[in-house]
C-alpha cells in the first residue's frame, strides 16, 4: 500500500471529483473530496502529471455532509453525501466559471438568471436500461460499473420511481426461479437488457432485449404485466457492441408506443424516441427557453434538432409557424403524429442534418424570425450560425446538455455579431454532475 498523503482539495472536476495537488505539483483526483477539505489519501493510477487519490480520512472540512443515500457505487451519481443545496451551489459555481472564461470581457454577472432545481430531487427518471448477466447460477440485473464490463446488481435506485425499481427486481426474481432455469437450461444466453420507460401515474412500456427468442419470455412478460406495465415489447439484438436496442421490435402485449403528457400536450413515444428523462424539469427547461424568445403571433420560428417535436408543438400556439428539423427519421415521424394528435397544423417538420436542411428552408423564402437550438452533446455544426446570421435571425435560444460545447458554439456565434444576453441553468439530473443550460443569443437588427 502506498504512503498516506495529506492534501487540501481546492477545486472540483466536471464529474464532481475533488482536485488537490501533491508532491512536485502532481494533480490528484479524489472521489468524495470537496473544495476546502483537508484529507488523507493514498495514490494509485499514478502518471507523470496526475494520479487518482483514494480517500482514507477527512481531517477537516467546510462542507456539511449527510449520510450517503446510495451504496450502489455504480458511478452514475457524483453527489450522494451532500445536501442538495450544496450540490447545486457546486454546479452553479463551475458553470459561472466556464461562461466567464468563455465570454471574457463581455461577461457580466447580470447575465446569469439563476439555477432552477427540484423541490424533491429523487425518483425523477422516466427511463431506465438495465444489463443482465448470469454469474454462476444467479442472474444479476443492474448497471455496468464505470469503465468496466462488470455488472453491479442494483436492488434500489433513489433516482428512479418505485415502479421501475419493482420491475427490475421482479424480473430478477423470475430469472432466478427454478421454472425459468428449467425452461432455458439449453440456452447459454437469455435476457440481455431490460428497457423501461413511462410515468409513475401514467402509461408504461418495457422492452425485453434478447440475443434470440427462448422459452421463458412469457414468464417475464406476465411478471411485467402484473406490475402494471401493459406494453411489453421484444427486441432481438445479436450485435456485440454497446447498442441496446436491436433494429426490429415486436409487440408481446399492449402497444409499441405510450402517451406522455408534457406542457399540456400529449406525445406519442416509442423506445427509439428521444425524450428527456426528467419530465418535471423538462417542462421548466422548455418554458425557460421559449419565454426568452418573447414570441409574437406573426413570428415564424426554427426548432433545430427538434426530436419528437416537444418544443415545436409548445411554441406553435404562440406564433405563426414552426419549422422543426431533426436527422432521425423516426423522431420526425413521431413529431408529425404528435402534431396531428394535438390538433396542431402550423408546423413543418423536415428530416435531415440541420446544416443541410436549414439552408433549404431559408432558400424557400420563409421569413423566419427566431430560432431554438437543442443539439446533442457535441453541439452545432459551425455553419449553422453562418446560415442563421445570413437569414437575418437575430434571436436564438440555445439549450444544451453540454455547457462546454455550448461555450465553443457561443464563440462561433459571436463572430457573426451575436452576444449573450441571458444565461439560465436547469438541474435535469440531480445528484449527477450534469446540468442543462439555456443561453439567449441576440444581436442588433441587421440592415438589409
Amino acid at each position: 500500500m502506498s504512503d498516506v498523503l495529506r492534501v487540501r482539495v481546492v477545486d472540483l472536476t466536471e464529474d464532481g471529483e475533488g482536485i488537490a495537488f501533491g508532491p512536485n505539483g502532481i494533480k490528484i483526483f479524489i472521489k468524495g473530496g470537496y473544495p476546502g477539505d483537508d484529507v488523507e489519501v493514498t495514490l494509485y493510477g499514478i502518471k507523470e502529471k496526475y494520479a487518482q487519490g483514494k480517500l482514507i480520512r477527512i481531517v477537516s472540512s467546510k462542507i456539511s455532509r449527510i449520510q450517503p443515500f446510495c451504496q450502489n457505487q455504480c458511478g452514475s451519481c457524483s453527489y450522494t453525501d451532500l445536501e442538495y443545496r450544496t450540490e447545486t451551489a457546486f454546479k452553479e459555481s463551475k458553470l459561472l466559471e466556464l461562461y466567464a472564461n468563455t465570454i471574457g470581457k463581455n461577461y457580466d454577472e447580470s447575465l446569469y438568471k439563476g439555477f432552477i432545481g427540484m423541490e424533491s430531487p429523487f425518483e425523477y427518471r422516466n427511463k431506465a436500461v438495465y444489463a443482465v448477466e448470469k454469474s454462476g447460477d444467479e442472474y444479476k440485473v443492474g448497471l455496468y460499473r464505470r469503465q468496466s464490463h462488470a455488472i453491479i446488481d442494483i436492488r434500489c435506485c433513489r433516482l428512479e420511481p418505485e415502479w421501475i425499481n419493482a420491475a427490475r427486481n421482479g424480473i430478477r426474481d423470475i430469472l432466478n426461479t427454478a421454472e425459468f432455469r428449467n425452461l432455458t437450461a439449453t440456452f447459454e444466453r437469455t435476457l440481455r437488457y431490460l428497457f423501461l420507460r413511462g410515468a409513475d401515474k401514467g402509461e408504461k412500456l418495457a422492452v425485453l432485449v434478447v440475443y434470440c427468442r427462448f422459452p421463458g419470455i412469457d414468464l417475464l412478460t406476465d411478471k411485467l404485466n402484473s406490475l402494471g406495465i401493459n406494453n411489453v415489447l421484444l427486441s432481438v439484438n445479436q450485435d456485440e457492441g454497446n447498442r441496446i436496442l436491436g433494429d426490429t421490435m415486436s409487440v408481446l402485449t399492449g402497444d409499441n408506443t405510450i402517451n406522455v403528457e408534457l406542457l399540456n400536450l400529449k406525445f406519442k413515444v416509442n423506445p427509439y424516441s428521444f425524450l428527456q428523462i426528467n419530465t418535471e424539469q423538462t417542462a421548466k427547461l422548455y418554458r425557460t427557453a421559449v419565454d426568452l424568445l418573447c414570441l409574437e403571433h406573426d413570428d415564424s420560428v426554427l426548432d433545430l434538432y427538434c426530436g419528437i417535436g416537444t418544443i415545436s408543438l409548445y411554441m406553435a400556439g404562440m406564433c405563426h409557424k414552426v419549422f422543426g428539423v431533426e436527422c432521425v427519421s423516426e423522431a420526425i415521424d413521431n413529431a408529425v403524429e404528435n402534431a396531428l394528435a394535438n390538433g396542431i397544423s402550423n408546423t413543418d417538420f423536415r428530416v435531415g442534418l440541420v446544416e443541410k436542411i436549414l439552408p433549404q428552408i431559408i432558400a424557400e423564402g420563409h421569413k423566419v424570425t427566431k430560432a431554438v437550438l437543442d443539439p446533442a452533446r457535441k453541439g452545432c455544426a459551425p455553419e449553422v450560425f453562418k446560415t442563421l446570421s445570413g437569414a437575418g435571425i437575430n434571436t436564438i435560444a440555445y439549450i444544451s446538455c453540454n455547457p462546454k460545447s455550448q461555450c465553443r458554439d457561443i464563440l462561433i456565434a459571436m463572430q457573426y455579431g451575436y452576444n449573450v444576453k441571458c444565461i439560465s441553468a436547469v438541474d435535469m439530473f440531480p445528484h449527477t454532475s450534469h446540468v442543462e443550460t439555456v443561453v439567449l443569443l441576440s444581436r442588433e437588427k441587421q440592415n438589409g
